[in-house]
């Protein structure tokens, strides 16, 4: 049972989910498993305002007002209670690495900017979900605070509200039941050749595009947007191996898709609770076409897509961390092993990743405040250019991260829009 929110004195504790136990492993001082998600008001941020905002609205999420700490056999989560997150002017390179102690031990950093509110988060906190309700629920405080009343819906939470104890539930332990376990064997993949930037420098670049005309070029392929717009990475990532050479070895080229498992899976879990599908293509069988991979994603994602597949998956991943010898391991031991198998077989089977959170909704009440959202991933460990997606109303922001500096990718991808008819902005953090 959760204690009230203005109960600041008591304590409690619990495990990282399936999903998080990774990236403390593989975290150093050059990579944390980070993102980020952003909004852009239409009237600049008040810092004070913000400050005061973030330290209600953190209380009223549990799994997030926590820090990390070390146990023998595992980490774990604990309740931040004697500190509060502050809110900083933003950087010029989002999702740096994170150290526990910094930010009072808070595993999230709130930055503002002009009219923008942006927030970093360690993936080990949440995915891309429980970040948006977080964010959305931040911003209407924040409204509030100014004088508008922002009504509790869509995806932001009443902050005076005792939180519901499904909100910290680890929903993979409670779904993960399946016969059948594991995934189909996927071979190496085709990571391109690059030039790696500087440690503390990333590339972001984003195509700023309608949402319905890519809405409408989906639907005449009879794609879903995140189909169609995996297909296109895909196909960026093979005019790139064309020039490398299509039969070079490895010659898999595959993308990494999160699959938000609460649309199969009846949670309100705000941790995370998603898993990844790797569909791809086999250069070794000839040339493609982009509507040929457009074909091959969807096939594959229509099969894969249920319940029972998905389930398979989750089960595999659970029983794993619940084997005996795992268990009992010390945290040293396992933080060796899974810090070697993230940066190895993580990465092995796939050649990039796009993450789509979709599209946005709000409150009436809070639309009028809101220009858009944005959505940014943490580099990668290997040398290779990501995609996140977000929409909000007919703006549909597509933002690439690397830590490499060539730009052929990005130039491949929103290349092929503009021919397609769909006009893109481009922005970048590069000269």
């Amino acid at each position: 049972m959760l204690r009230t929110i203005e109960d600041k004195k008591q304590k409690y504790w619990f495990k990282l989910d399936n999903a998080a136990k990774i990236y403390p492993a593989a975290n150093t001082r050059r990579w944390s498993g980070m993102f980020r998600l952003s909004v852009t008001l239409k009237e600049k941020v008040d810092s004070f305002i913000l400050q005061e905002a973030l330290a209600v609205t953190i209380k009223r999420f549990p799994s997030f007002n926590i820090r990390m700490r070390k146990g023998l056999f595992w980490y774990y989560f604990e309740t931040n209670a004697k500190k509060r997150p502050i809110v900083k002017p933003d950087i010029n390179n989002p999702c740096a690495p994170i150290k526990w102690q910094d930010n009072n031990g808070f595993l999230l950093r709130v930055f503002y900017y002009d009219k923008r509110i942006a927030i970093d988060y360690f993936h080990s906190l949440t995915d891309g979900t429980g970040a948006m309700v977080f964010l959305k629920t931040l911003t209407a405080q924040y409204l509030h605070l100014k004088g508008y009343e922002i009504p509790a819906k869509d995806g932001v939470l009443d902050v005076n509200e005792q939180p519901d104890s499904e909100e910290i539930e680890d929903s993979f332990g409670r779904y993960a039941n399946s016969k059948q376990r594991g995934r189909a064997s996927e071979p190496k993949a085709y990571h391109m050749k690059s030039t790696k930037l500087d440690d503390k420098d990333i590339s972001i670049i984003a195509g700023i595009t309608s949402l319905d005309k890519i809405k409408q070029l989906a639907k005449k392929n009879n794609s879903t947007i995140t189909e169609y717009l995996a297909a296109l990475l895909l196909y960026s990532f093979y005019k790139q191996k064309e020039k490398e050479g299509l039969y070079v070895k490895p010659t898999r080229i595959a993308v990494s898709i999160p699959v938000n498992l609460r649309n199969y899976f009846k949670s309100n879990t705000k941790r995370n609770f998603s898993l990844f599908l790797n569909p791809g293509i086999d250069t070794i069988l000839g040339e493609f076409t982009f509507e040929e991979i457009l074909k091959q994603i969807q096939y594959f994602m229509k099969a894969n897509l249920n319940q029972k597949t998905l389930n398979a998956m989750m089960t595999q991943n659970v029983i794993t961390e619940r084997n005996i010898l795992i268990r009992i391991a010390p945290l040293f031991i396992k933080n060796f092993l899974m810090s070697i198998a993230h940066s190895t077989i993580g990465y092995r089977p796939i050649s990039t990743l796009l993450s789509n959170v979709g599209s946005v909704t709000l409150p009436c009440e809070m639309q009028e405040h809101i220009d858009r959202f944005e959505f940014i991933l943490g580099a990668a460990k290997i040398h290779t250019p990501y995609l996140a997606v977000v929409s909000y109303n007919d703006t549909l922001v597509l933002n690439f991260t690397s830590k490499i500096k060539e730009t052929d990718i990005e130039r491949y991808f929103f290349t092929y829009l503009i021919k397609k008819g769909i006009p893109v902005k481009i922005e970048s953090n590069r000269e």
